[in-house]
């Protein structure tokens, strides 16, 4: 009996638990269903009518899962994009990039020929000064890269050979004057029938024959090198072995070879005296260019690692004839040098105009560079920059035609360009930046 009371007791207990166990299932679904509701209440439109608590329950639930679908994009990042693309500048800092602003024109571009030349000196102003005697050297009055003045004396010889046609010169000169008096005493003799015709004629015959040697004798000094005045001023007393040697032109001395005390003879050239008010450049065109270069072309020459700037001036010469050891022409230019800028031995480059062409849109050429593969210009809007895909064409030294890619008109970084770059590529900025997903 009392097992069967123990057993009874169990049963109920176990009831009892049941009953709690489905009473707390219940209680979670109807919280969980309420939850639901609130949820989807900012989402559910309500249009008035009575619908059923299930049929409410699961339109509430699909529009729930309609508003909490994820797309995957992040939407504040995309639409900050745009302004992440352009590189935002202080006034400040464009001002010390040398930031520069131009506006794209139409305009001509000229096609050229880049040559490689050297300066050297003209050869029609340059004077090679070779003694006329052999002598020996007593005083160089000047040294390389002196300026004189023509007639200057450059350096002085003591010369023997000098010395014998200057002695030439004055007995010639003392034959010559006592021929002529004798001459002329015995014209007069002839003249009043004094001197018989015969005498006379022996008397002109001396005369001339004086004369002849004088003129000869002269001449010689003439050769050697002396003026009419230097001859006039020899006399018995004189230095009849001093061979002065002059500047030739206004000039610089560019070639100095004597020493004092030297034997120096006439064959070699001791002093060379060149005008460099003007300068020839000169060219080897590669076989390449020969159809496209001519004389008479406008060239614009341009020094290499210097400061000055360049010149335009025009092709005097271009050679028929292809040099056998550098398979090249030679080509000439002459160009005014009055301060001197340009140094005989200087490498230059030039552009010989070839065509003129006119095209819709150019730019400075130092305004486009290369980006990602990509050629770009930069183009302002207010204080920020973005790069600018562009399609190039032609070009020179100075500009570039633009293709595609910037419209006539349209705004355009032309100086700093390289700088923005730099900036650009700092900041993680491509060249697709600002232009499409």
């Amino acid at each position: 009996m009392k097992r069967a009371n123990i057993l009874w007791v169990q049963i109920i207990t176990l009831i009892t638990l049941v009953i709690t166990i489905s009473l707390s299932v219940s209680g979670c679904q109807e919280a969980h269903a309420e939850d639901l509701h609130e949820e989807s209440s900012a989402c559910s439109v309500d249009d008035g009518h009575d619908h059923g608590a299930e049929e409410q329950e699961v339109i509430e639930v699909e529009e729930v899962s309609a508003c909490s679908v994820d797309d995957g994009h992040d939407h504040e990042a995309e639409e900050n994009e745009e302004e992440e693309a352009q590189l935002v500048l202080s006034q400040r800092n464009i001002e010390a990039a040398g930031i520069q602003i131009a506006v794209a024109a139409s305009g001509n571009i000229e096609e050229s020929v880049q040559l490689l030349g050297e300066v050297s000196m003209n050869n029609n102003q340059l004077f090679h000064i070779v003694p006329p005697v052999v002598g020996i050297v007593q005083d160089i009055r000047v040294q390389i890269g002196d300026q004189v003045q023509a007639g200057d004396v450059l350096a002085v010889l003591s010369s023997r050979d000098l010395a014998e046609a200057r002695t030439e010169y004055l007995r010639a000169r003392s034959s010559h004057s006592l021929a002529q008096t004798v001459h002329s005493n015995q014209q007069e003799l002839y003249e009043n029938e004094f001197l018989s015709e015969q005498d006379f004629q022996v008397s002109t015959q001396q005369y001339t024959e004086a004369d002849i040697e004088l003129q000869a004798a002269r001449q010689t000094l003439v050769n050697l090198g002396l003026s009419t005045y230097e001859i006039g001023r020899i006399s018995s007393g004189s230095s009849l072995t001093r061979q002065e040697l002059k500047a030739p032109i206004d000039g610089t001395v560019v070639h100095l070879n004597l020493a004092p005390g030297e034997i120096v003879g006439d064959e070699n050239t001791v002093l060379t005296v060149a005008d460099l008010s003007t300068v020839w450049i000169d060219f080897d065109v590669l076989q390449t260019d020969i159809g496209a270069v001519r004389a008479g072309q406008a060239i614009t020459v341009s020094p290499s690692g210097t400061h000055i700037i360049s010149a335009e001036t025009v092709l005097d010469f271009v050679s028929p004839v292809m040099n056998r050891a550098t398979r090249t022409l030679e080509a000439r230019a002459e160009l005014p040098n009055p301060y001197g800028h340009w140094i005989p031995g200087q490498f230059v480059t030039a552009a010989v105009t070839t065509s003129m062409s006119d095209v819709s849109v150019i730019v400075n050429k130092d305004a486009v560079q290369l980006m990602d593969g990509e050629t770009v210009v930069f183009v302002p809007h207010g204080e920020a920059f973005e790069s600018l895909p562009v399609v190039l064409g032609i070009s020179n030294r100075t500009f570039v035609e633009i293709q595609s890619g910037l419209s006539q008109g349209a705004q355009y970084v032309s100086e700093g360009a390289f700088s923005l770059k730099a900036e650009m590529v700092t900041s993680g900025l491509d060249s697709h930046a600002g232009h499409g997903h």
